[in-house]
């Protein structure tokens, strides 16, 4: 089962209490003081995964009864999200929630916020950044490894020569995600070749891909490192090749993608569950605040697992709530 992937750390005994609301209580007896949380993530506006980050996030807020702000560049943006995080510093929040895709790019304004005394929890990339800044936790999963999944399953359907979709050149999730992918398949004698494509352009990613193909006939297996790779190209796939021999996997879902999966037109998906990715941090924030409660570990993993035909039914109704 998908949800099995959380099992590993609800034992946690301030997770059990933060899910059956006892932070509230903490947060009302240690103190009257409003919290207030910052958020800045790199996720694009148009990426329906940060969507249900975004929605986990404020859902626990709510939950919380404490006050969330939520930030992300247009783009996938280095220099606007440092600007990001240096000014959310300035105001001096209580707790600070970031991603870290590219950890050169961002480390000097994470390290300022740790000397600032501003608590920090990284979510879905960037884990490493631990290794040179104090932060609380670390929420996503192990993105190599993750890569290593999806090549074990792509092998599955006997896939000969695969080409893999990057739709954020420069994001160092993406990079271990497509290391862990060609990994396998190079084990296996699979050939893999990486093209980029502009995720703000799905038109462009359509023709991009298409070109690309008729020049690559032997590609019979597509990954895409995410929905906004993968949605053009699953439409592409059923007007060019409607026999499916080319057979089309992703990282992450949207209902998009579970309707591809459920008509045969995507193969599985890997799910890392970001509403966790969004609840979890602001739960941990609030009790670290109001309670000095810290995880034991310094990295709670949220996935991979796979959505595929067997199970794609148990989460699309989900999906479309934004609640998955």
């Amino acid at each position: 089962m998908i949800h099995k992937q959380i099992t590993r750390f609800l034992f946690f005994p301030f997770l059990i209490c933060a899910f059956f609301s006892c932070s509230e209580n903490s947060n009302q007896n240690i103190s009257d003081k409003n919290i207030t949380i910052k958020m800045i993530t790199h996720g694009q506006a148009t990426d329906p995964f940060w969507s249900v980050v975004r929605n986990g996030a404020k859902d626990a807020a709510e939950k919380l009864g404490i006050s969330l702000q939520y930030q992300s560049p247009q783009n996938f943006d280095m220099i606007t999200m440092s600007r990001m995080i240096d000014a959310v510093i300035a105001t001096n929040p209580d707790g600070l929630i970031l991603s870290v895709p590219d950890i050169p790019a961002l480390k000097n304004s994470v390290i300022s916020a740790s000397k600032n005394n501003i608590p920090i929890i990284v979510i879905n990339a960037g884990s490493k950044i631990m290794e040179e800044v104090d932060i609380l936790t670390y929420i996503g999963q192990s993105e190599y490894e993750a890569g290593l999944k999806a090549g074990q399953e792509m092998l599955k359907h006997n896939v000969k020569s695969a080409l893999c979709i990057n739709h954020e050149i420069g994001n160092i999730s993406l990079d271990q995600r497509e290391q862990g992918f060609r990994k396998v398949l190079k084990e296996n004698n699979v050939l893999v070749k990486t093209i980029p494509i502009d995720a703000s352009d799905p038109a462009e990613t359509q023709e991009t891909v298409r070109s690309f193909l008729s020049y690559n006939k032997e590609i019979d297996g597509v990954l895409a490192l995410g929905p906004l790779g993968a949605i053009p190209i699953a439409k592409l796939l059923k007007e060019i090749d409607m026999q499916k021999r080319i057979k089309l996997a992703t990282f992450d879902f949207t209902p998009q993608i579970i309707d591809g999966i459920l008509s045969g037109h995507i193969i599985f998906a890997l799910d890392q569950q970001q509403y966790l990715q969004g609840y979890l941090p602001v739960v941990l924030m609030n009790l670290y605040i109001t309670n000095k409660n810290t995880p034991a570990f310094k990295k709670l993993e949220t996935g991979p697992s796979i959505i595929n035909i067997d199970n794609a039914l148990e989460v699309l109704a989900l999906s479309k709530k934004g609640s998955r």
